[in-house]
């Protein structure tokens, strides 16, 4: 799909029409982004970006069918060129994504086969959770913090107070990272010689990716579980290349290898209600060899409690052991420790969501703030903003030139 073929696509969705049939849904948004400061002259004042997802749903007896597709057209350097890219693998955002392709199939009243290409997730939303660590995840844009969908088999199942959770993944999706050197990415560019230009190189990523089995059961008021899982860790470890550094026109220009480590991790959750709060623990162990990843130890409480028709969840999380680099170049234990507080509410006219992140080794932090008018049962109008804060030390405090707001609309079908 050439850009002029799929802003024509855009622009024909933006007017009335029928649904097309039973169980397909979608919708089209034009979003801009105006920025308060630039990191570098590379990056852009404002910022466009345009999407089209559609999704269709069907059942065939007891199976259920589901497919989705992403278009989109983004005005900077975070979107890559239009290629066949159907596990993500590639260092920037396709223009085309496929993100569902599965058939659910039931074997047993208790036990569901799910194949194909989906999202998982088995972390709490808007919290911080271990379990989610062999996931891939798309950084292009660092406050959007996208998951990026798996090609896997899941067998899914529940008999009285047991559940099982049991995830084949054959290839690794990487972890997409925003581009190096601009103000997405937190890594200093400063030098006594000047700013440094970071030049990001094509590597090509393994193709195992790993197996996770999840068992949990309710015991009176109380929710235990275990996890374990094995294979390929997602999030790439940077490896600088000081000694094929080159002058460019822009600066001192220094290439950037990526890396894969493998990984085993074992964790246990517990979790309760306790009043009108629902209170969670989870604990995770991290081994691998690799002397630049090492071990970890990380643990996470929380806390949940409704209010009218929405949750304030408000998490602790930490690792008990060092890293053996800087955090900032493992992107998943970077903001470590941390404490998030997240307030969502939905209300007659639309909804709102404010999330606070605080790091607590830097005091740096990130505000996040989001509210939905829905002009009618189509139409939706949303502003927001996020301001990253404090000391440039810190991951987040490192992103202070991509403090931003933004403006979306959508239409919904």
């Amino acid at each position: 799909m050439t850009r002029k073929g799929a802003f024509a696509a855009l622009l024909l969705l933006l007017f009335p029409s029928p649904v097309l049939a039973q169980g397909f849904s979608g919708y089209v948004e034009a979003k801009g982004f105006a920025f308060a400061e630039r990191e570098s002259d590379r990056d852009p004042w404002v910022l466009g970006w345009s999407t089209l997802f559609a999704k269709g749903e069907r059942k065939l007896g007891d199976a259920q069918f589901t497919a989705s597709v992403r278009a989109e057209e983004i005005s900077s350097q975070e979107r890559g060129p239009l290629v066949f890219d159907p596990a993500d693998r590639e260092a920037r955002r396709s223009p085309l994504s496929v993100r569902d392709l599965w058939v659910r199939l039931p074997l047993s009243s208790t036990l569901d086969l799910q194949l194909g290409r989906f999202e998982l997730g088995w972390g709490k939303t808007d919290g911080y959770s271990p379990a989610d660590a062999f996931l891939p995840r798309d950084l292009s844009d660092p406050f959007l913090d996208e998951k990026l969908p798996i090609w896997a088999a899941r067998l899914n199942g529940q008999k009285g107070p047991l559940r099982v959770d049991a995830v084949a993944c054959p290839v690794t999706t990487p972890w997409r990272l925003p581009v190096l050197g601009g103000r997405n990415a937190p890594l200093e560019t400063g030098s006594p010689f000047g700013r440094i230009r970071f030049e990001d190189r094509e590597n090509a990523p393994p193709r195992a990716g790993f197996v996770a089995l999840r068992l949990l059961a309710t015991i009176g008021d109380w929710d235990v579980g275990g996890w374990g899982r094995f294979g390929v860790r997602p999030a790439p470890l940077l490896r600088f290349r000081p000694d094929l550094a080159f002058p460019a026109p822009s600066g001192p220009t220094v290439p950037v290898d990526r890396r894969y480590a493998r990984e085993e991790a074992a964790g246990v959750e517990v979790s309760r209600v306790a009043g009108s709060w629902v209170l969670r623990g989870e604990a995770a162990a991290l081994f691998s060899d690799d002397p630049d990843l090492g071990d970890a130890l990380i643990g996470t409480i929380s806390a949940e409690r409704g209010f009218g028709d929405g949750t304030l969840l408000v998490t602790l999380a930490g690792n008990a052991k060092d890293t053996p680099v800087d955090p900032a170049l493992l992107f998943d234990r970077a903001l470590l420790p941390a404490l998030i507080a997240a307030w969502n509410r939905t209300e007659a006219w639309g909804d709102w969501k404010v999330v606070w992140t605080e790091g607590l080794k830097h005091g740096d932090g990130l505000l996040k703030a989001e509210v939905g008018y829905n002009a009618t049962d189509v139409w939706r109008l949303t502003l927001g903003g996020e301001l990253p804060f404090g000391s440039e030390k810190g991951p987040l405090g490192a992103l202070h030139a991509a403090r931003r707001a933004h403006l979306a609309v959508r239409r919904s079908w």
